[in-house]
């Protein structure tokens, strides 16, 4: 350090005592070592993170925080970097003093201290990021599990199915794969309430846990279907032992179940294949058990067997002859392939809202196939019969039709966008990002008018959908990922791949009138993720004013759903803009979601109502439902200026949520 004109020795070297303290306290710098890696300073807030003193530190090699936790991968990228001299950057598991793990953001920086070339001292800067891995680790946990009943959902019995398969050829052990429908479950439904159901789903679920071999999965599909899982089945003896497992389980519904202090009951009927006979992936699997299951419930010949096989097993034992269902003039893959051959594509569209001020953002395009019966089939009907060449057929005509639907609406003056589904197994195809940039050079229109929405998909490879991604990324299209919340590997792929925009799974708010509370901390959080990591996110399915609402007052900038409109024909799309309009952003707070979602917002950070008492949105709320007194003193004491009073936050989220949950008149 030079002396400027005018200071002094002794205002030097106070300047440098402020440098080192300031040093000492830095919120990031923890760790000084020198060239060999010995640790020479050790910053305060480090000890604070840590409780490591630097009289335990100075001198030895911070190796000595890492444990049997540690990734191996992480260590050996770590030490060739450091051995080369090159910034390292990770995600590091750590140990303080006292035992406890965290996780860390590190990045390490060589530094060359003086005039020479040499690296003298390593500068290593961390945060404390457990909170951010244990919130993601709850994500892919609430992503690959059933809220209601806590059993593993489809994505992660789709996961188990394929492992299956893997695990299956050439063993002297198979899988079956079981399909199970509740019978009468929707008369309890419609009697008692679906709180009454789901807690009959959950006394179903766990007396089937109990009586399942070590090993074996069940998993919710949804409603009151099930996905079962049998493992370790020997083939040789598959016909007598398959009756005796199945024989067990049946005794899970043979007693009546507890219900608002009402016995009830209910019957199960379950069609099942077997691997890899009866298909050699989840969804040939699924097709399989879901044809038997069809058979079961359509039977009428007083067969007392509760399951049906898939055709390449033996009836079961003491069932009678099957009964023809018909099942063979059903619509098979051939139908569908047909129908895409031919051209029979048709290509909707549906509008993406701006939940700020009401405007249409752009409209997704989604594809139908019409049959040679006149049938127009869905997504969910065809996209399992479709293999890779299929996919990319159907791409490219939707491609195609939807950029020569918003080129025509150029003509008359209406700039909008769109979005198509990408297929990620079609991105193992290089002549993607060409076909896709020819496409818009055919119709004239900028690379910004069009976004690419990744499907989710378990078995893709990451590198290569990195690499097709960042070329899309460089032509200018906007990259979103799909249906996050839904598993696999969104949350890996959210932080490999250059999206910029999150559609938050319909699945995850499914559950909102039983579940609230954990539905409101659910989208907050991933749009919280979002904002985070300066993403765009779009809420879909908005199906009513109620979370429609929330998501508002949440501050969700994007929605998507038949609250706004059903997917449209394109000639439709242009009348129906002219034709909407939306309000509920200007409107006071209307439904008890919306209320619980405006109180929750304070309430989860612990910080009292800001605005006063009689401008308070809520307060008209609470009045027009005609709320008792103790109510309304519940939130007045939310405005006090001490702050939120927690007691009385808990009684009117109880309150709202019981509303939630009890239709109201």
């Amino acid at each position: 350090m030079k002396l400027v004109p005018g200071e002094s020795a002794t205002e030097e070297k106070s300047s440098i005592d402020v440098l080192t303290a300031a040093r000492s306290a830095a919120a990031d710098i923890a760790l000084i070592t020198d060239a060999g890696q010995a640790i020479t300073h050790v910053s305060t807030s480090f000890t604070a993170m840590t409780g490591y003193e630097p009289a335990d530190l100075l001198g030895r090699n911070c190796r000595v925080m890492q444990g049997p936790g540690t990734d191996p991968e992480t260590k050996r990228q770590m030490r060739d970097l450091l051995a080369s001299k090159e910034v390292f950057e990770g995600q590091v598991l750590n140990y303080r003093k006292d035992g406890s793990a965290f996780w860390t953001a590190l990045r390490i920086v060589p530094v060359r201290a003086g005039t020479g070339t040499e690296v003298t001292h390593f500068v290593s800067v961390q945060r404390d990021i457990s909170n951010k891995v244990a919130l993601l680790k709850q994500l892919q946990d609430q992503a690959l599990h059933d809220p209601v009943t806590g059993l593993p959902n489809r994505t992660a019995a789709e996961q188990a199915i394929d492992e299956a398969v893997r695990m299956s050829y050439g063993q002297e052990a198979t899988a079956a794969i079981g399909l199970i429908d509740l019978d009468d479950f929707r008369l309890i439904n419609n009697t008692y309430g679906h709180a009454a159901g789901d807690a009959v789903l959950r006394q179903w679920s766990t007396r089937v846990l109990s009586r399942l071999r070590e090993g074996d999965m069940l998993a919710r599909m949804g409603g009151d279907e099930f996905i079962l899982i049998l493992k370790n089945i020997v083939r040789n003896t598959v016909d007598e032992d398959l009756p005796e497992v199945l024989n067990r389980l049946h005794g899970a519904v043979e007693e009546p179940f507890q219900v608002a202090g009402q016995q009830v009951h209910i019957g199960m009927s379950m069609g099942i294949a077997l691997v890899p006979q009866d298909g050699t992936d989840s969804r040939s699997i699924l097709l399989s058990a879901d044809e038997a299951l069809y058979r079961v419930k359509g039977r009428e010949d007083g067969n007392l067997t509760w399951w049906e096989a898939a055709e390449h097993l033996l009836p079961p034992l003491g069932a009678g002859p099957r009964a023809s269902t018909g099942y063979a003039d059903r619509v098979g893959p051939v139908d569908y392939r047909s129908a895409l051959a031919s051209g029979s594509v048709l290509v909707y569209l549906q509008p993406v809202v701006d939940l700020r001020d009401g405007s249409v953002d752009y409209f997704e395009a989604l594809a139908r196939l019409r049959l040679a019966g006149g049938h127009i089939a869905s997504p969910e009907e065809f996209l399992p019969h479709l293999d890779a060449d299929d996919q990319r057929e159907l791409f490219t005509v939707v491609l195609d039709r939807a950029l020569e639907v918003i080129a025509a609406w150029d003509q008359e003056g209406r700039y909008l966008g769109v979005s198509v589904n990408l297929p990620p197994e079609i991105l193992h195809d290089r002549t993607i990002p060409q076909l896709i940039g020819d496409a818009l050079s055919a119709h004239a229109l900028l690379p910004g008018r069009l976004g690419l929405e990744l499907l989710e998909s378990p078995d893709i490879d990451l590198e290569t959908q990195r690499v097709a991604l960042q070329e899309l990324s460089a032509l200018g299209v906007g990259l979103a990922m799909d249906d996050l919340g839904s598993g696999h590997s969104s949350l890996q792929r959210l932080s490999s791949f250059p999206f910029s925009t999150i559609k938050l799974d319909r699945g995850l708010f499914l559950h909102v009138s039983d579940k609230p509370l954990e539905t409101l901390s659910i989208m907050a959080t991933l749009m919280q993720m979002g904002r985070d990591l300066g993403l765009s996110v779009v809420i879909e399915g908005l199906e009513d004013d109620s979370l429609t609402e929330a998501a508002i007052i949440l501050g969700a900038p994007l929605g998507q759903g038949y609250y706004f409109a059903k997917p449209l024909a394109p000639q439709d799309c242009l009348r129906w803009i002219d034709s909407f309009t939306f309000e509920l952003h200007l409107s006071p707070i209307q439904t008890s979601l919306g209320a619980l979602a405006y109180h929750w917002q304070f309430a989860r950070l612990a910080a009292p109502h800001p605005l006063e008492l009689q401008r308070c949105p809520l307060t008209r709320f609470i009045d027009d439902t005609g709320a008792a007194a103790e109510v309304k003193a519940w939130h007045a004491l939310q405005h006090s200026q001490t702050g939120m009073h927690p007691a009385s936050s808990r009684l009117l989220i109880d309150w709202l949520t019981h509303r939630i949950r009890t239709p109201q008149p």
